[in-house]
Formats: structure tokens, C-alpha cells, sequence
């Protein structure tokens, strides 16, 4: 199956409900139909020409066992020739029909051989040249974050037509272990700025220097290790495919005990759901758990990455940085699919667990960013006004007291 259609499937299967709510079942199903014949039509030729060359082999081989018994019959040859002549008929018979199907699965092996091939020489690696650095075990030390005139596009490179711009000379300064807000209407950036961090968004060349975490720019450090060492919770959460545990899910790495597993389980409150459902080794379907229940896994997820870090630092550094451990925690919507009560319990959580991280955090709920030492508003990928949330809100004119008046109304 292509990766055209498999995207396709797959995407109907996640948008199932939608499917059904807007009436498109019958078309959805008449597409996929479509789709799954497109795509398995060279293996079924591929079968079917198999079938037809066995079919003649076993055809030939029979017309020529009838003329050996025939000649065998007329010229009166001996008993033990024509077995002989029969044995060697069959096995070259076998020979020949373990030749076509080795020669089919030839043929299919060298097809996949080819595409990946073509996907090795048309993919265009992610990593840049110079991106090499592996910082020490406990970057980010401080969680401190500058970035300075970037501007970033998901088209091209290059600077281009500023409409195409998702962020425009972007400059933001957090210190660390401040917690910040980014606010603003939907397409004014904020996820961008989050992705922009993890490198999954890059800067246009021209200032891609100019975006550094501790003092260190990112376009030098490789990108597997700085997402490794920034703990981040998307707006969707990621599980892995359904039958695998709920350890793995919550850690997939392996480098985590059970019982460290069961402790930020039971701080999010999912530990009794997962007892009763035979523990951490069960096998976990996404469907077990509901919207909240997913975040609330994400969480988890995210708790334990953070004690992992500090485990791993106080291993290499002694109890003496234990401390000191600080790191940058990146929330990207994260309520945005969960009710208020919910979404106040992950507050309390994050700003108990992650209290020494630096906090960078994209939410539409503004009621739940007064507590933040810092909110940014931003507009066409830009920041527009920054400041304390409880100041701004009282503060005639302010962009963020506009955004807080429409998400109030009623």
C-alpha cells in the first residue's frame, strides 16, 4: 500500500466519527474501496501471473510424463528406466516450480529494494551541516531562551513573500525558570514558536543563528539530543500501536522502573484506571481511555521524562546538582480537548512538578494563565505585547485585555 493511500485509510479511521456526524460513510467507504484496488492491483497481477506460469509448468510436465510412459509402452524399455525417467520428470518438475516462486519473490523484493532507494535519494535529510553538538548530560542547566529577529516559513528557505511568513522577526527573551504564556488568535504563530524550538519548524537561513538556549544556538546542536532534553506535550497525544503496554506507552525507551511508572501515574490520577485494567504490562487500546485520560497520560509521560533527566544527572554529577536541575518544558495546547476541571488539575501538576523548569506554554484558556509570571501575545507571527497577565488585563488598551474580553463574553 502506498503511503498515499495508507495516510488516507488512516485518516479515516481517526475521523471515523466525523464521517459519520457529516453523512460522508457510503462515499468514505466507496474511496477506500477504490484506493485498496489501486494499490493491491500489482500484487494480485503479480499472484495471478505466478498461478498461470505453475499452471503451465505442471501442464508441461504432465504431457511429458504421458510421452514417457507412452514411448516407454511402444518401444517396450524396461521397468526400471521408465520409474527412473518418472522420478527425474517430477523432481525437475519441483526444481522448476521452486524457480518461479523464488523468482516472484525476487521480483517483489527487488520493487521494495527500488522505492527505498528512491526515498533514500529524493528525502531530503532533516539535519543540516554543523548540526554536530552533543551538549553535557545536564543542558539545559538554566533553561534560559533567546531569540532574536527570526523569521520562518513551511514553504521554502528562503525569505520570499512575507504573507508566506508563519513567524516574522520573531524576538522573545525568557529567563529561566519563568513561566510564559503565548497567546493570541488562531494562525498568529503560537504553535510555531513551539515547534520553532524543537527544530521542527527551521528559520529562514539568514538569521538561523539567532536562536539560543543557555547561551548555546541551536543551529549547532543535533536535533535527536535537543528534543530529547526539551520535554514537551503536544495538543494531540501520541500513543504507540494498540496491544503495546501501558509501561512502553508511558515509557517507550525502557529506562524507567515500574515503580517509578506507578508514581507519576498515581499523580495524575490514572493509576486506579490502569490497575483494574491488570497493570502496567496489560496491553493499552487508545480507545480505553478518554480525551482528559489521554492528556492526563501525556502528563505522566512528561513527569517521568523530567525525573528520568534528574536521575541520570545526579548519577553522573552526585547528589550535589540534585538542586540544581532545571530544563524547559514546552505545552502546546494541551487543554484545548479537556474540561476546566481537568485542565486546573494538569495546572496544579505542572507548576508543582516542573516548579524549576522553565515553562513555555501556547493556551486559548486565558483564565488559566494568570498564574504565569509572563504572558505574550502575538499576531501574524509576531510579538505585539508581553508583559504580567493580572497587569495586562487591567490595562486600558492592552491586546491581552481584548483577548481575555472575547474569550469572557457570556
Amino acid at each position: 500500500m502506498t503511503d498515499l493511500h495508507s495516510t488516507h485509510f488512516l485518516d479515516t479511521i481517526k475521523d471515523v466519527a466525523t464521517f459519520r456526524a457529516f453523512g460522508w460513510v457510503p462515499d468514505g467507504i466507496k474511496t477506500n474501496n477504490r484506493l485498496l484496488n489501486d494499490s493491491q492491483r500489482p500484487a494480485y497481477l503479480l499472484a495471478m501471473v505466478q498461478r498461470w506460469l505453475l499452471f503451465t509448468l505442471q501442464t508441461l510436465m504432465m504431457l511429458l510424463a504421458v510421452g514417457v510412459v507412452t514411448l516407454a509402452t511402444q518401444l517396450r524399455a524396461s521397468s526400471g528406466f521408465t520409474g527412473a525417467s518418472l522420478v527425474t520428470l517430477m523432481t525437475f518438475g519441483d526444481v522448476l516450480n521452486y524457480i518461479i516462486r523464488w523468482f516472484t519473490q525476487l521480483e517483489t523484493s527487488i520493487g521494495a529494494v527500488t522505492r527505498l532507494k528512491n526515498f533514500s535519494e529524493n528525502i531530503t535529510p532533516e539535519s543540516l551541516k554543523g548540526e554536530t553538538a552533543i551538549p553535557s548530560t545536564e543542558w539545559p542547566t538554566q533553561g534560559g531562551v533567546q531569540i532574536s529577529g527570526i523569521s520562518a516559513s513551511y514553504i521554502g528557505t528562503s525569505a520570499g513573500d512575507e504573507s508566506s511568513l508563519a513567524l516574522k522577526d520573531l524576538s522573545l527573551t525568557i529567563l529561566p525558570g519563568e513561566k510564559v504564556a503565548i497567546c493570541g488568535r488562531s494562525g498568529s504563530g503560537k504553535s510555531s514558536t513551539i515547534l520553532l524550538l524543537l527544530r521542527l519548524l527551521d528559520p529562514l537561513s539568514m538569521c538561523s543563528e539567532d536562536i539560543m538556549i543557555d547561551d548555546i544556538p541551536l543551529h549547532h546542536i543535533d536535533r535527536s539530543t535537543l528534543r530529547e532534553r526539551i520535554i514537551a506535550i503536544p495538543q494531540d497525544p501520541v500513543f504507540l500501536p494498540d496491544g503495546t503496554s501501558f509501561m512502553s506507552n508511558l515509557d517507550p525507551f525502557g529506562r524507567s522502573t515500574a515503580e517509578e511508572c506507578r508514581s507519576v501515574l498515581e499523580i495524575v490520577g490514572l493509576w486506579s484506571i490502569i490497575e483494574a485494567r491488570q497493570g502496567l504490562e496489560s496491553g493499552m487500546s487508545v480507545e480505553m481511555l478518554s480525551q482528559g485520560q489521554k492528556q492526563l497520560f501525556s502528563l505522566a509521560r512528561a513527569i517521568l521524562r523530567a525525573r528520568i533527566r534528574a536521575r541520570e544527572i545526579v548519577s553522573e554529577f552526585g547528589t550535589v546538582a540534585a538542586n540544581k536541575i532545571r530544563g524547559i518544558l514546552l505545552l502546546d495546547e494541551v487543554s484545548s480537548s479537556v474540561d476546566q476541571e481537568t485542565d486546573r488539575a494538569m495546572q496544579r501538576i505542572i507548576l508543582k512538578e516542573f516548579a524549576c523548569y522553565t515553562i513555555v506554554m501556547v493556551s486559548h484558556r486565558l483564565d488559566m494563565v494568570m498564574g504565569f509570571d509572563t504572558v505574550v501575545v502575538m499576531e501574524k507571527g509576531s510579538v505585539v505585547e508581553t508583559g504580567e497577565p493580572k497587569a495586562l488585563v487591567e490595562t486600558q488598551g492592552s491586546r491581552f485585555k481584548e483577548l481575555w474580553s472575547l474569550g469572557n463574553k457570556g
